[in-house]
């Protein structure tokens, strides 16, 4: 999400699914949300 080269959807996506596989499904939304989060805070800068 830092370096620009792969949009912050498939990045999120991408570390949704490892959340999924790996922690289980209720473990997604708690990621999710924090990607986001972090996503928002990046792009105002």
């Amino acid at each position: 999400m830092t370096h620009g080269g792969t949009p912050a959807a498939v990045t999120i996506d991408e570390a949704l699914e490892l959340a999924r596989k790996y922690a289980g499904e209720e473990s997604v939304q708690f990621v999710n949300g924090v990607l986001d989060a972090i996503h928002r805070e990046l792009a105002v800068g």
